[in-house]
């Protein structure tokens, strides 16, 4: 199997633990208190590695730096909050919107023409997502699943921002993550305010976890991109889901509606045809790029 692909599987496997952790934690520990150890305990351990390899922090772009971080950190504290009132797999069914989003924010901010057939699979996607929020039956209707949607928005502004960050080549990927966790450390810890809560042994365990199975999930799901195909390693994320729904129902018994399936399916498919889409229209227009330059040149 190629290398890449593993790396996905484990990072998608390990943002599953991730979840799971943070669900756990909610029971006793404030989102806010929960996120400030997360994103603290994680940006050590980034500067660690930077220091270990060497990495040294750049001068330019730091707006974009920053934005990204604090879309990042919002986007972050919204899925926390999410996961105290929603089964695991809802909240990572619905978190794949972010591809939806990103497809828009690119078309606006970084003026991309949208791909041809893209109509479609956009339109199955806000379908996908009705049928799970379910906003037309209250009884059914989980507020919840606003947070989810806010963090989809937040995840596609920072992914669109990271796009543009990593196409420069003037940032190394750890210092791009250093600035999400350092933010969402600092966005967590407005949040918190005095409302701190000195954690038990168990929970500084589970705190302790958490950095460490971040900090690996997102180095796994750089390594992914950097050794396969990138819209084979998107593919693959989506298995993140499975994982998702299987803790959620061995550990918090949670079981998935038919109308979440359903519109599960169209959200993934959707979003999984738009990443295929957006793939073949950017090799196109490299090859196109490459014959031209090739023309000149004779």
């Amino acid at each position: 199997m190629n290398k890449g692909i593993v790396y996905m599987i484990f990072s998608a496997l390990t943002f599953s633990i991730q979840n799971v952790i943070v669900k756990e934690l909610s029971y006793t520990m404030g989102t806010g208190e929960i996120g400030f150890f997360r994103g603290f305990l994680s940006a050590v351990l980034i500067l660690g590695l930077m220091k270990a390899q060497h990495i040294h922090f750049s001068h330019c772009d730091r707006g974009a730096l920053w934005f990204r971080g604090v879309a990042g950190g919002i986007g972050m504290i919204c899925i926390f909050y999410a996961l105290r009132g929603m089964p695991l797999a809802d909240v990572s069914i619905l978190s794949q919107l972010s591809a939806f989003f990103v497809m828009l924010f690119a078309a606006l901010f970084l003026k991309e023409v949208l791909p041809k057939g893209a109509g479609l699979p956009l339109i199955v996607i806000v379908i996908g997502a009705c049928l799970v929020v379910r906003p037309w039956n209250f009884a059914s209707f989980n507020v919840y699943s606003l947070f989810v949607l806010a963090q989809s928005v937040c995840a596609a502004a920072a992914y669109t921002t990271i796009s543009k960050l990593t196409g420069s080549g003037k940032h190394h990927q750890y210092e791009i993550v250093f600035y999400f966790l350092f933010c969402a450390a600092v966005t967590s810890a407005v949040l918190m305010g005095f409302d701190f809560q000195m954690p038990t042994v168990r929970e500084w365990g589970l705190y302790i976890a958490l950095g460490v199975v971040t900090v690996i999930a997102q180095i796994c799901m750089t390594e992914a991109y950097a050794n396969a195909n990138p819209v084979v390693v998107s593919f693959v994320a989506y298995i993140g889901v499975f994982f998702n729904a299987l803790w959620g129902f061995v550990i918090f018994n949670e079981m998935l509606t038919l109308m979440t399936i359903v519109g599960g399916i169209g959200i993934i498919g959707g979003s999984m045809y738009l990443t295929k889409l957006k793939h073949n229209a950017v090799a196109v227009k490299s090859s196109v790029t490459i014959r031209r330059a090739k023309g000149d040149t004779k």
